[in-house]
């Protein structure tokens, strides 16, 4: 195994860990939507809010730290549109989680202790966590599709 292969699959599984995780909280999140349970979906922002932090911030962080290796290592241009378009994508997915969606699970999480799980401010709150969630797990597909691909190379 080279060195190229080997910081790709690290790169490889620090994806599949962040998308992957993204795609499984999107199933849930519908399954506790159907449910009709409102302590239920209050309590799917703490199991959201952990995964994020313990998961998927580091997950995000390997994946960025292992995709510069593989530029510098493979001998790749940084001026390629797949590595900006990647790069962009992850510094997208990274504010909108620090500054919007980790702090606004903290928020619904108090806000549910104060005005109970069936508030109307609390569902309000989680459906539009849930939306940008489903958003940033587009721009997270898009970013495999241009890693996989690799718009405008002959590779």
């Amino acid at each position: 195994m080279s060195v190229y292969e080997l910081l790709k699959f690290v790169h490889i599984i620090a994806a599949v860990v962040w998308v992957g995780g993204s795609f499984a909280i999107q199933i849930l999140s519908f399954r506790v939507m159907r449910s009709g349970d409102a302590a239920r979906r209050a309590a799917l922002t703490a199991d959201i809010e952990l995964l994020g932090t313990r998961v998927f911030t580091p997950a995000s962080g390997i994946l960025l730290l292992f995709g510069i290796f593989l530029v510098i290592n493979g001998n790749w241009e940084w001026g390629e549109p797949w590595i900006g378009g990647g790069l962009a994508i992850w510094l997208v997915s990274t504010v909108v989680s620090s500054t919007f969606l980790g702090p606004e699970l903290g928020r619904v999480q108090k806000l549910a202790q104060a005005e109970g799980p069936e508030s109307a401010s609390v569902s309000a709150r989680v459906d539009r966590l849930l939306l940008v969630s489903r958003v940033d797990l587009v721009l997270l597909v898009l970013a495999i599709f241009l890693m996989t691909t690799k718009p405008g190379t002959n590779f």
